[in-house]
C-alpha cells in the first residue's frame, strides 16, 4: 500500500508540476495585450518613421526605437556586435539604365521595354537576332532541339504554345505549364545554352507596367560594399507592338503572328532568323553606397545556452513616395510590435527566475522589402552559429484578414512548419489546440501554390540552410504594399491571440528535453 500511494503520489507531484508549469506559461503569455500592441504600432507605423525604407532615414529611426526596447525590457549588448545592431553595406543600383537600340529604334523604357534587376554592366552589338518560338526545352515540345544560340541575341514569345482547340503543347490540357507560370525558367535555360541576352514579348505590356511599375521603376539593392558581378544575361521585356515593329523593320512582316499561327497549326516549334538587324544592348547602373542594420537582443538559455531559437519580423517597408507614406502597419509593424511583446514577455520569465532552458534570439531584420536581404546577410555571417540554430518563428503580416476567411478572424496561416521537422509541425499543432484554438489555414504551404510565399518571407533564409521553421501570415489585403495600409485598420485582438500562439510555441521549442529533428528531407 505504501508503495502504491507512493508511486500515485509521484504521480500527482508530476501532474502538479506539469500544471505549475502551463500556469507560468499562460502568465507569460498574458502579458502580451492588443493594448500594448497597439501602443507600440502607432509609433512603428507613424508618419514620423516615414515608412521605415532600407536604408533611409526612417529606418534608422525604427531601428534605434526597436533597440530602446530591447534595453528597457533588460536585454544587454550581444558582445560580438557591440551592442544590438548588425550592420550591412548594400549596393543602391537606378533604374532606367538599360538602353536598347534595334536597327533604327530606341526603345523608350516602360513604353516598349522593361526589365528586372539581375545582371551586371554590359554591352552587346551584333547584327543577327533569333527569334526563337517560345524559348522552352521539354519532353513534348523543345524549341532548342538542335539549336545552338550561343553568344547570340535572342527574342522569344511570352506563355507557351496551344493547338488550335487551345491546350497546351506541352501539358496536352487547357492548364499551363510552369513555363508560363514560373518567368525565371526561360531566362535561365537561354542563359544555359550560352545567349548573350533574352528578349520577351509581352502580350500583356501595359498590364504588366501597370501591375509592376513600381518595382520596375524603383532602385535596386543588393547586398555588399562593392558592386557586384553579376553572372546573369540581360532579361528584357518588349512590347507585341515593338516587336512586330523589328520584325518589319528586317522586311518579316507579321513574322510574330505567323509563327505563333505555324507553331499552333504544326505543333512543332519554329525559329527564323532575322539578320543585317543592328541591335546594341547596353548597360551601365549608377550606384550609390548604403547601409542598414539588423537589431538583435539574446536571451541565454539556462539548461542549454548554445542551442538556440530565432523569432524574426521584418521592421522595414516601402518608404515615401511623393507625399505619400507606406506606413506598414500590418506589413510588418504588426510582426515587429509582436516580436517586441514576446521578447518582453521573455525576458520577465527570465527575471522572475522561470528563463527557457534554450537560448532565444529576438531579430527584426531590415531589407525584406528589397529581397530578404537583412536575414540573408545574417545566415551568411551569423551572430550565433546556425548549426545550433534550433528553429525560427518568422512573423510576417498578423494583423489583418484576407477575402478568404472575412468576417471570420480566428484564422492564421502556417507555412513551412512540416518542411523540414514533423516534430515542429506536430508541436505546432498540440500547442495551438492546448492554448489558443486557432484556425490553421495550409493553403499557403502547399509545393503548388503559385504565390510561393514559403520563399517571400525571412524564415526561408533559415529553412534553405536546413533549420525548422514556422511562417505566421493572415494573407494579403486590398492595402497590402499601399499607403492605406494603416494602423486604424489592425485587428489587435487578432493580433494579440497568434502572438500568444507563437510565444507558446516558441516557449515549447526552448523547453523540450530534446531539440527538434530534422527528418524530412528539403525540396530542391
Amino acid at each position: 500500500m505504501l508503495r502504491g500511494a507512493l508511486i500515485v503520489g509521484l504521480a500527482l507531484s508530476s501532474v502538479h508540476a506539469q500544471a505549475q508549469k502551463d500556469e507560468l506559461q499562460l502568465k507569460y503569455a498574458e502579458t502580451i495585450t492588443a493594448k500594448d500592441l497597439r501602443s507600440r504600432l502607432e509609433i512603428i507605423a507613424s508618419d514620423d518613421f516615414e515608412g521605415r525604407e532600407t536604408g533611409q532615414l526612417g529606418q534608422k529611426k525604427a531601428a534605434e526605437y526597436i533597440k530602446e526596447r530591447f534595453q528597457e525590457f533588460g536585454y544587454q549588448p550581444i558582445e560580438k556586435l557591440g551592442g544590438y545592431f548588425q550592420p550591412f553595406k548594400l549596393q543602391l543600383t537606378y533604374p532606367d539604365t538599360v538602353k536598347l537600340v534595334v536597327g533604327n529604334d530606341s526603345l523608350e523604357f516602360l513604353k516598349d521595354m522593361y526589365y528586372f534587376p539581375g545582371f551586371g554592366d554590359i554591352r552587346i552589338e551584333t547584327d543577327m537576332l533569333l527569334f526563337h518560338g517560345y524559348g522552352i526545352e521539354s519532353e513534348n515540345y523543345n524549341d532548342y532541339k538542335n539549336v545552338t544560340p550561343t553568344n547570340r541575341v535572342i527574342m522569344i514569345l511570352g506563355g507557351e504554345p496551344t493547338d488550335k482547340k487551345g491546350n497546351s503543347l506541352i501539358t496536352g490540357t487547357k492548364e499551363k505549364s510552369e513555363w508560363t507560370t514560373d518567368w525565371s525558367m526561360k531566362i535561365e535555360l537561354a542563359q544555359a545554352k550560352g545567349a548573350k541576352a533574352l528578349l520577351v514579348i509581352d502580350d500583356n505590356f501595359s498590364t504588366s507596367v501597370t501591375q509592376f511599375g513600381r518595382y520596375i521603376k524603383r532602385p535596386n539593392l543588393e547586398l555588399g560594399d562593392t558592386p557586384s558581378d553579376k553572372t546573369g544575361i540581360p532579361l528584357i521585356y518588349i512590347s507585341s507592338k515593338m516587336a512586330d515593329k523589328i520584325c518589319a523593320g528586317a522586311g518579316m512582316k507579321d513574322l510574330r503572328k505567323k509563327m505563333i499561327s505555324g507553331i499552333s497549326k504544326k505543333k512543332a516549334p519554329h525559329k527564323q532568323d532575322i539578320v543585317n538587324l543592328p541591335i546594341v544592348i547596353d548597360v551601365k547602373k549608377s550606384r550609390e553606397e548604403l547601409t542598414s542594420e539588423n537589431v538583435l537582443a539574446y536571451l541565454e538559455g539556462t539548461e542549454k545556452p548554445n542551442e538556440l531559437v530565432v523569432v524574426t519580423a521584418h521592421y522595414d517597408h516601402l518608404g515615401k513616395k511623393g507625399d505619400d507614406i507606406f506606413n506598414g502597419a500590418d506589413d510588418d509593424g504588426s510582426g515587429t510590435t509582436s516580436l517586441l511583446e514576446l521578447a518582453e514577455a521573455f525576458a520577465l520569465a527570465k527575471k522572475d527566475g522561470h528563463g527557457p532552458k534554450r537560448s532565444m534570439l529576438f531579430m527584426t531584420v531590415s531589407g525584406e522589402e528589397k529581397g530578404l536581404l537583412g536575414s540573408e546577410f545574417y545566415a551568411d555571417n551569423p551572430v550565433f552559429p546556425l548549426e545550433n540554430t534550433v528553429a525560427n518563428l518568422n512573423i510576417d503580416m498578423i494583423g489583418r484578414i484576407d477575402e478568404n476567411h472575412a468576417p471570420d478572424s480566428n484564422y492564421v496561416y502556417i507555412i513551412g512548419s512540416d518542411k523540414l521537422s514533423t516534430e515542429l509541425h506536430e508541436l505546432s499543432e498540440k500547442t495551438n489546440k492546448t492554448y489558443s484554438g486557432i484556425d490553421f489555414d495550409y493553403t499557403y504551404n502547399d509545393e503548388n501554390d503559385p504565390n510561393k510565399f514559403y520563399y517571400r518571407s525571412d524564415h526561408y533564409n533559415f529553412a534553405k540552410n536546413n533549420i525548422p521553421v514556422i511562417f505566421y501570415f493572415t494573407g494579403v489585403h486590398e492595402d497590402y504594399h499601399q499607403p492605406t495600409d494603416t494602423v486604424d485598420k489592425i485587428m489587435f485582438q487578432k493580433t494579440e491571440k497568434i502572438a500568444r500562439l507563437i510565444f507558446h510555441t516558441a516557449w515549447e521549442i526552448a523547453n523540450r528535453d530534446e531539440r527538434l529533428k530534422v527528418d524530412v528531407m528539403p525540396k530542391k
